[in-house]
């Protein structure tokens, strides 16, 4: 490395803001006492990746090691190890808030491709499709590995990860390596050069506005122009919307949320669906590659225009626990803990806690009059998560569909909800997020291995070429396919 090289190293080590607290011992020890007890009193999957004895060792070992940690920060990165390992999507480790990084934010927007890190704007006359080989001499491989701590996921799933980096990839860095001014950045232009730039941080308003002009949101393929309005049309928009390809007689349902008042959503979709009926539409593409959250009620309503048959969603629902441990340190729940907890468990003992073995929803799991009855393709993604990856394991369970894209980020055997608490720790008062429920999932395919997403049927992901060029594999697939 050359002498001005080591120069501007030295000139952004020192620019690093350290913003943290600073905590005692045994405030930094309460803390982690309680957060031992809420997992091991309330999580409803606690040893399903990780038997009792080696989580037991992790929490004594973390435990002789809180003398070294002297803030929040520290200690969060220690109780976040051993979140990690319990492998569940819906266990959250909250970030102190002591860390600012609205002001000074990593600038480039990225996209995580073959386990390497790519630019996917044109920012800073840095070519789309670049390859990012080191920031501030650190290496990208090195960097995501570190940073995958920080996105929760079922058992050995990485495409959550993955999304979840690329898309908040100046967070996570500034969580890990501390807040910079100036970033130097090694890259490779998609011709082959090698180039060395520094940028300076920016505020994280400004990054997230020039996050809608991602490239890998193919507004050309859709004959787009990048941009805000195409943003929250495409890719941000709760309601669902469809579109069509007349010269292919395909409609694309575009569903990127879940959210939202149960009716309005089933009114929408009825309209939607008698409008397709309406154009006699004999391919229909259901885009869900960016749902991530949402009501389960919405997702089986979607379910029922496409469902041949009667349908099922679960086999069982478990609660270690109908009570809330260590109420004192609860933030907040959505639900009355008496009506969800102890009248829906109450009489449903097992030896372990309480279990109960039949859905009542299963009364609305049936097709719907306006049902599609041509060929059905679902897009999914590793963003494909929660109620949206209940929905795409319905459709891996009916043979009539296809599934395309990448595996979900929802567990396939499995998943925590339902009963949201939210607690703050007294001390260093960071926050954590816990699901008391674990739902077991109908299945007929048990081939699948344990901590696995949904797998799609055909399993096509972005290419750098893609990138560059703007096109959407999944749907460039699906459409070539029908044309034939």
């Amino acid at each position: 490395m050359n002498r001005i090289c080591l120069v501007i190293i030295f000139c952004i080590i020192t620019e690093i803001l350290f913003a943290q607290k600073l905590i005692d011992s045994i405030a930094i020890r309460e803390d982690f006492n309680v957060f031992e007890k809420i997992l091991k009193k309330g999580h409803p999957a606690l040893y399903d990746y990780i038997d009792q004895d080696s989580l037991d060792y992790m929490f004594e070992s973390t435990k002789e090691s809180l003398a070294f940690a002297s803030s929040d920060i520290d200690f969060y990165k220690k109780i976040l190890t051993i979140s990690s390992k319990i492998k569940d999507g819906n266990l959250q480790v909250l970030f102190p808030n002591t860390v600012g990084t609205d002001q000074y934010y990593f600038p480039l927007i990225t996209k995580i491709i073959n386990r390497q890190l790519y630019t996917d704007t044109d920012d800073f006359d840095i070519p789309i499709g670049s390859r990012i080989n080191l920031i501030n001499d650190r290496k990208i491989s090195t960097v995501l590995e570190k940073l995958k701590k920080y996105v929760p996921t079922y058992g050995n799933n990485s495409s959550r990860k993955y999304r979840e980096i690329e898309l908040k990839f100046g967070l996570y860095f500034a969580y890990e390596f501390g807040i910079h001014k100036k970033f130097i950045i090694q890259y490779t232009t998609p011709d082959g050069i090698d180039t060395t730039k520094v940028i300076p941080a920016e505020s994280f308003v400004k990054a997230t506005r020039r996050n809608t002009n991602r490239n890998s949101y193919f507004a050309n393929f859709h004959d787009q122009q990048n941009g805000f309005s195409y943003y929250s049309s495409f890719i941000s928009g709760n309601s669902p919307f469809v579109y069509y390809k007349k010269e292919l007689n395909t409609a694309v349902l575009v569903v990127n949320s879940f959210n939202g008042d149960t009716r309005v959503f089933k009114s929408n979709l009825t309209r939607i669906f008698k409008e397709i009926k309406k154009k006699k539409v004999r391919h229909l593409v259901i885009d869900i590659r960016r749902n991530n959250n949402g009501f389960r009620a919405n997702a089986i309503q979607l379910y029922s225009f496409i469902a041949t048959n009667i349908f099922k969603q679960r086999i069982s629902e478990y609660v270690a626990t109908i009570n809330i441990p260590e109420k004192k340190h609860l933030v907040r729940t959505f639900y009355n803990e008496k009506q969800f907890l102890k009248d829906k468990f109450n009489y449903h003992p097992i030896y372990d806690g309480w279990k109960i073995t039949f859905d009542d929803m299963e009364t609305i799991m049936v097709p719907d009059k306006h049902r599609f009855k041509g060929n059905i393709y679902v897009l999914i993604s590793g963003t494909t998560f929660s109620a949206a990856s209940t929905f795409a394991l319905n459709v891996k369970n009916d043979t009539t569909a296809t599934l395309v894209g990448e595996e979900t980020g929802g567990g396939y055997y499995f998943s925590t909800g339902e009963f949201p608490v939210y607690y703050e720790l007294p001390n260093t008062k960071i926050g954590l997020m816990m699901y008391l429920e674990k739902i077991n999932h109908y299945i007929k395919d048990t081939t699948i291995a344990k901590g696995s997403g949904v797998p799609p049927d055909k399993h096509i992901l972005l290419t750098t070429e893609d990138l560059i060029n703007g096109t959407d594999p999944e749907l460039d697939y699906i459409f070539r396919l029908i044309k034939g």
